[in-house]
């Protein structure tokens, strides 16, 4: 390294020797009169930027400056004064410009990655191609086969991290999941879950669950709803049971389900359970508390699940969700009992990476023999400036007042570019809300690295239907309008009504993904 770091400097120190040598050189020769020194203050710089790092091309200009400084401000006598400020200019233009061309080499040779690219932090866990993909980390205090959870998300609502093994050091297959889904309006969802049947774990259902999972939280329902349509979903499984009736007979298939959904903006999460182990909390002051989630039967009786429940988590706040498969025989799901134990290295100033592992930790010296894993999610809450919110009255004129909102708020966020675009989008959804809907109407703007996020929100819980207008149609051409110009669109509804939300990539983004 001492051998590089030299090779590293030799070019300055050579350029800075020819400078020196070339400067004293001429202003003997000179006589004191005018030399040409100022063709080579103003040529180092550029050419050291298009050879150099940042820090030795910053390292030339100066050394060339204060040199044109020395030279031509007190050296030289025999030049005028405007010409003195003219070549002392001329030195620092060119500092200037070898600083730019060095940026620019390095943003053609080290493209910024798009944020489904860029690494995690070196703390958490790592990610792949393949969500279902793991590789096996080294031996912590002797306990073979424990890896990271790979492929996760790093949402700005949260910072993810998570890992999995098996107490007994095995490879069975895991029947067990966990996984997190971003949602539209810069949420989360935070899933963890088991299979098994006839006691045995069932990894085939486990991973039929989970993908049922993924495909209704794009459907954007309240935690309740979800495990309630995956109840279905795990009947409809069982050849038995086509017909949907739950008997003794189809008894033998359980699963446990836990569902949470963060906002940052409340910072708020809404969670429900059916027959899963409820979360663990790390609270910024250290405290370790067991989040109070109403109890649900296991999915598989035929019976709904419990109600969600609402939880303040504050800024900073550690999220712990875990699942195991039990060692057959053994119990055919989870319980509420078997909660995450509490250990003393559970800490929100403590790597994300390294939560994980206490906790996997503690978990698999409770259960030996058992495969278990442990997602680990810290809270972020989003300000003022990511998020822009209006009430709107419920007559024509609300659709002006959105255009003006949404175009003064962009302009302040430096994106004119996406004005009309998302002007048209509010004003169309608006129009749905007054026309369709009732008071209160609420408009929602977000910024994302991802793109914008226009929200309307009204008292009604209709929902939304997209239509094909006909030719002399007045009428229907709303939300045909909104999804030809959104990435994704969809609705939510809460307890005072729903929400229409439509995702648009920025202008900026567009442009380079389209390699404009």
């Amino acid at each position: 390294m001492p051998t590089v770091r030299r090779l590293l400097w030799r070019p300055c120190l050579l350029l800075v020797a020819y400078l020196g040598t070339t400067c004293a050189i001429q202003l003997e020769a000179s006589a004191g009169g005018l030399v040409r020194w100022s063709d080579y203050s103003v040529l180092a710089p550029p050419m050291a930027a298009a050879l150099l790092p940042v820090r030795r091309t910053l390292t030339i200009g100066m050394t060339t400056l204060a040199a044109s400084i020395a030279v031509y401000g007190y050296a030289v006598h025999g030049v005028s004064a405007g010409g003195r400020t003219v070549v002392i200019a001329a030195a620092a233009l060119s500092l200037a410009v070898s600083l730019v061309i060095c940026r620019t080499r390095l943003r053609l040779h080290h493209r910024p990655a798009s944020p489904a690219q860029q690494p995690t932090p070196s703390c958490a866990s790592p990610r792949s191609h393949s969500p279902s993909h793991t590789a096996p980390d080294s031996t912590v205090d002797g306990r073979p086969h424990s890896s990271a959870i790979h492929a996760l998300p790093q949402p700005a609502a949260v910072e993810l991290a998570g890992c999995c093994g098996a107490g007994d050091g095995s490879t069975r297959p895991k029947a067990h999941w966990l996984d997190a889904i971003p949602l539209p309006g810069a949420r989360v969802a935070l899933v963890a879950g088991t299979a098994a049947k006839d006691g045995n774990p069932a990894p085939a259902i486990a991973a039929d669950l989970r993908a049922a999972v993924r495909t209704l939280a794009d459907l954007d329902l309240q935690p309740e709803e979800i495990l309630t349509h995956l109840e279905d979903f795990l009947a409809r499984l069982r050849p038995d049971n086509a017909d949907g009736r739950h008997g003794d007979d189809t008894a033998d298939t359980r699963a446990s389900c836990l569902y949470a959904v963060y906002d940052p903006f409340a910072a708020r999460c809404t969670l429900a359970s059916a027959g899963h182990p409820a979360p663990t909390a790390v609270m910024p002051d250290g405290v370790i508390t067991t989040l109070g989630v109403p109890p649900g039967p296991p999915l598989g009786q035929g019976q709904p699940p419990a109600e969600a429940a609402e939880i303040d988590l504050p800024e900073g706040s550690v999220l712990l969700l875990h699942a195991c498969t039990p060692q057959p025989p053994g119990p055919a799901a989870t319980t509420a009992s078997d909660t995450l134990p509490p250990t003393t290295a559970l800490t929100t100033r403590t790597c994300l990476h390294a939560v994980c592992r206490s906790a996997l930790d503690a978990l698999l010296s409770a259960r030996h023999g058992m495969h278990a894993g442990v997602l680990a999610a810290r809270t972020r809450t989003l300000d003022g400036n990511a998020v822009a919110r209006w009430s709107l009255s419920a007559d024509a004129t609300a659709v002006s007042q959105a255009r003006r909102h949404v175009s003064a708020k962009l302009a302040a966020w430096g994106l004119q570019d996406d004005s009309p675009t998302t002007e048209l989008i509010a004003s169309e959804l608006v129009s749905n809300a007054i026309r369709h809907a009732c008071p209160p109407v609420e408009l929602r703007l977000i910024r994302q690295e991802t793109g914008l996020t226009c929200e309307v929100s009204d008292g009604s819980n209709t929902s939304p239907h997209l239509r094909r207008a006909r030719d002399l149609d007045e009428n229907g051409r709303g939300l045909f309008i909104v999804a030809q110009l959104t990435r994704r669109w969809g609705s939510r509804h809460h307890p005072y009504g729903k929400t229409i939300w439509a995702q648009q990539p920025q202008a900026a983004a567009a442009a380079g993904e389209a390699g404009l």
